[in-house]
């Protein structure tokens, strides 16, 4: 028997879960909302955790939302491990909680995000010195970590080091973060390049020479083998390349996948993700899902796979509450493409799309480069499907624009890869388009007319 009955559950208090909360609220104003997740914290920007530990903004300052949000919403939260959802009962529609508690649903969203791959690596798992880094408990955990291992190998007198196990993005955010308090970082990256899902060869080579300025080394097509150490800590990576690396602490960042596991044994289909419609309803009756654990279409090459990306979350978490709320304007979700804005340092990196095309895809592809700068665009059939913008960002929304718009290159004036485009470097129409997103479809119907 339920201890609790309310009308839409939502599993997850983060991007996707939080913005489907706000446009259920919006569309109904009776309903009662129930968010439930086994962090115990209000939403915050989950992106800013290495932001935190650099001291470049607080914990008060993550939240994304004020105090009162919940409250002025009537919007209903059990957070904490109690309140974890260990099991659901899709034909009941309810969800069973870690303490026993059953809430009764009328319909439910799965907003879990993703959770770390751990790599088959002897000896990683069970080690009090070895952290994931996606929540602000991991980025707490590892910091305090780091000042701890720092103070004690200077009385020691000797380098602290921390290791890190993957060079993708959360890898590399982790170096720099923790390159603050520690004095030796080294990423170890098994593929031949770091960032291998979002920058090419020599887009990587640029920024490890950056990256090293900074004082972190990256050891690619390298790994781990083995940690060794004694009372449950790692002071020791026996690395793939024979070597030995000694270390304070070790954060494994090899990569994440989609935290579906509640909603696959459940009985929800799963591809690389979890398949939904274009309601993004699952194949569970009133399930519904959003976020890093859905399959999503790729627009620009049609395969599916997860789009771990925040933007991606929060559209998704949108569409998903209009269509549970049965909104008259929800729309479709028909699929995504990667979009990554990011920085290290005083470097700056952005990405978009198709990065690393095949040969006999017919695309073309060009880059320009000088010194800490390097920028790639890749064309095919007269549109631009793909950008690396290395230390070069001016403008990059425009080259985004100009991919999701599939506009015609050949319609642009100018050189648009020497020179960062201008809205002038639109055609008339599609810059009327552009300007007045917040305009109805039929303006000329309403009385506007474009004024070329």
């Amino acid at each position: 028997m339920a201890n609790r009955t309310t009308d839409y559950l939502i599993i997850g208090n983060s991007a996707a879960g939080v913005t489907a909360a706000e446009y259920l609220r919006a569309r109904d104003e009776s309903g009662s909302i129930l968010v439930v997740s086994r962090e115990p914290h209000a939403v915050y920007g989950r992106p800013l955790i290495s932001y935190l530990i650099e001291g470049k903004t607080t914990e008060e300052d993550m939240g994304l939302k004020d105090e009162g949000f919940y409250g002025r919403n009537a919007i209903d939260t059990l957070l904490g491990p109690d309140f974890e959802v260990v099991a659901l009962r899709a034909a009941e529609h309810e969800a069973v909680l870690e303490n026993g508690d059953v809430v009764a649903y009328g319909k439910c969203l799965v907003a879990t995000g993703s959770v770390p791959f751990m790599p088959p690596i002897k000896g990683l798992e069970g080690k009090k010195n070895v952290f994931t880094f996606l929540s602000l408990d991991d980025a707490k955990g590892v910091w305090y970590a780091a000042l701890a291992a720092t103070e004690r190998a200077h009385a020691e007198e000797r380098k602290s080091r921390v290791v890190v196990i993957g060079g993708g993005l959360i890898g590399l955010k982790a170096a720099e973060a923790l390159s603050h308090h520690v004095d030796d970082v080294v990423v170890l990256e098994l593929a031949p390049r770091v960032l291998p899902a979002v920058l090419d060869d020599q887009g990587a080579a640029v920024l490890l020479d950056l990256l090293a300025r900074h004082g972190i080394t990256c050891l690619t097509s390298t790994s781990a083998d083995e940690l060794r150490g004694a009372n449950g800590e790692v002071d020791v990576l026996a690395l793939t390349n024979g070597e030995e690396l000694p270390c304070d602490l070790c954060v494994a960042a090899v990569g994440v996948r989609p935290n579906s596991q509640l909603a696959v044994d459940a009985g929800a289909e799963q591809g690389r993700g979890l398949v939904c419609g274009t309601d993004l309803q699952t194949t569970l009756p009133d399930v519904y899902a959003a976020g890093d654990v859905t399959q999503v279409t790729d627009l620009l090459d049609g395969s599916q796979h997860p789009l771990a990306l925040w933007p991606n979350a929060m559209r998704q978490g949108k569409v998903a509450g209009l269509h549970m709320a049965r909104a008259d304007d929800a729309e479709p979700y028909l699929g995504s493409f990667a979009v990554n804005a990011v920085d290290f340092f005083d470097i700056s990196l952005l990405t978009a799309g198709v990065i690393n095309p095949p040969e006999d895809g017919g695309y073309d592809v060009r880059t320009v480069a000088e010194g800490s700068v390097y920028a790639k665009f890749v064309t095919k059939d007269d549109r631009l499907v793909g950008y690396i913008l290395l230390n070069r960002p001016a403008n990059a929304g425009i080259y985004t624009a100009l991919i999701e718009q599939r506009i015609p290159l050949s319609s642009l004036s100018g050189d648009l890869f020497a020179d960062a485009p201008l809205n002038l470097d639109f055609p008339a129409d599609v810059r009327w388009a552009r300007l007045h997103k917040c305009y109805p479809a039929d303006r000329d119907a309403r009385g506007w007319k474009e004024q070329a």
